[in-house]
């Protein structure tokens, strides 16, 4: 199950990058930096959950 959010996140990161730094020029607005930001932490989030271990 961690393994499958890791995944998604990765997918919805690589999405939002992609859609931010388009040549459409969504990168410059601020809701796509703040939306970036989000979708890092999550990332982050996902990362760490996997590799910790609660009482397994």
């Amino acid at each position: 199950m961690k393994i499958g959010f890791l995944g998604i996140s990765i997918i919805l990161f690589g999405i939002s990058i992609i859609l931010a730094f388009s040549s459409t020029g969504l990168g410059y607005s601020s809701g796509t930096k703040i939306g970036i930001a989000i979708s890092f932490l999550g990332l982050l989030i996902s990362v760490v959950n996997c590799f910790v271990r609660k009482g397994e």
